[in-house]
């Protein structure tokens, strides 16, 4: 036992041993003449035939970065700080990603002290944490930049609309009446006007005014089935219009309130109206009489169930002999379900195995992020997801349980 060592040296020793921080005592020409635990820790990986007492330390900072100990042989003052805080970026032997932050201070001479801590779990915090602000910034210019976008493009949209709404109107005021009139005086009066150009020419004089009202009506009414039709498309462009801006505002807060599914649904079905029809598809919805409510995201459970309508319309083929989706919503024992089948490609066992992996993707442009997110989603709301299928060929179902 060292009865040489006094009490105060020892807890000195002791406090140095067990500090948060690597500690390490060196000589100017680097040997090692004391290191606490954290010190080995950090150090001895990089090379372990050094980090010991009587090892050299400058070899293992040529390691980190060879000016450190160039920094420490060429300072000559009798005391001093070398290096201060300062933070050092190496690639560590295990080949991952290291940040070091050092201190190096000459307390006199041979007699110098090196502190060291891992930042590298802080710093990645920090960039995680810049890189976050930057991609918040960056999708609020793009949601700021959409909602001008929509803003412009329904206020085309409203002024196309009023412009087919008069011409709908201008519609009632054509001479189609005048026409029938004309017709209507011409027969009553056909005798009259046979005996004087004749009763061939009468009858080809009638047949001609009648003629030109028929076709008149028939323009008339293709004329009005065109408007119909065009006022109904602004009519569902203004409706997916609203359900972006929803959307975007659904960006803007992140508060959980009370969503009712129905009102989602038949947004999503607005949104897919298009591909559906392109397709041929039919999308049958039985929903409940009242309104079902889960408390959450309006706009991630929207994000989910477009997803999954998406994918539905994608499985089945132009030539399919099949094209239905089904979507059915209930609630019974403060649970809300919502199952979706379709008559699509479906998939084996072996795919169902992976269908919510991260990365996993069965089309060829397809990001494997999908599914993943939709778990995710529904999986913060308190809810779960399952799809199932009896292989390739007999479409899918998709079944998602949320807890009131």
């Amino acid at each position: 036992m060292n009865t040489g060592i006094s009490p105060s040296e020892q807890k000195l020793r002791s406090i140095m041993r067990y500090a948060p921080i690597g500690l390490l005592e060196i000589q100017e020409n680097g040997a090692i003449v004391n290191i606490n635990i954290l010190g080995e820790k950090l150090l001895l990986p990089l090379l372990p035939d050094e980090v010991k007492e009587g090892g050299n330390l400058f070899p293992v900072l040529d390691v980190i970065d060879s000016g450190i100990s160039q920094q420490v042989k060429g300072f000559t003052e009798p005391s001093g700080l070398i290096i201060f805080n300062k933070v050092y970026h190496f690639t560590h032997p295990d080949t991952t990603e290291k940040d070091y932050k050092f201190t190096i201070t000459k307390m006199f001479a041979d007699c110098i002290i090196v502190s060291l801590e891992d930042l590298t779990e802080k710093i990645a915090e920090e960039r995680a944490f810049k890189q976050a602000e930057q991609d918040k910034a960056v999708a609020q210019g793009k949601y700021e930049l959409a909602a001008e976008v929509l803003h412009d493009i329904g206020n085309a949209v409203v002024g196309f609309g009023s412009y087919l709404t008069r011409t709908n109107r201008s519609m009632d005021n054509t001479n189609q009446t005048n026409l029938n009139n004309v017709i209507m005086f011409l027969k009553q009066q056909q005798q009259v006007i046979g005996g004087a150009i004749g009763e061939q020419k009468a009858v080809a004089l009638v047949n001609l005014i009648e003629g030109i009202a028929q076709s008149q009506k028939s323009a008339e009414d293709e004329m009005r089935k065109s408007i119909t039709e065009q006022l109904r498309i602004v009519s569902h462009i203004q409706d997916i219009l609203n359900i972006q801006r929803q959307y975007l505002m659904g960006h803007a807060s992140q508060d959980r309130k009370p969503v009712n599914l129905k009102e989602v649904i038949h947004d999503c079905e607005a949104m897919v109206l298009a591909n559906l029809e392109k397709k041929g598809i039919t999308l049958s919805v039985s929903l409940p009489t009242e309104a079902v409510y889960v408390k959450g995201d309006r706009t991630k459970l929207m994000q989910v169930i477009l997803n999954l309508l998406k994918n539905s319309i994608e499985a089945i083929g132009f030539e399919a002999e099949k094209k239905q989706i089904t979507m059915r919503l209930f609630e019974a024992d403060n649970k809300v379900q919502l199952t979706l089948t379709d008559t699509g490609t479906g998939f084996d066992e072996e795919v169902g195995k992976h269908l919510f992996e991260r990365g996993y993707t069965t089309k060829n442009t397809g990001s494997g992020l999908g599914l993943y997110n939709c778990r995710s989603i529904i999986e913060s709301h308190s809810g779960q997801i399952e799809m199932t299928s009896n292989g390739p060929g007999t479409g899918t179902s998709t079944f998602i349980e949320f807890i009131k």
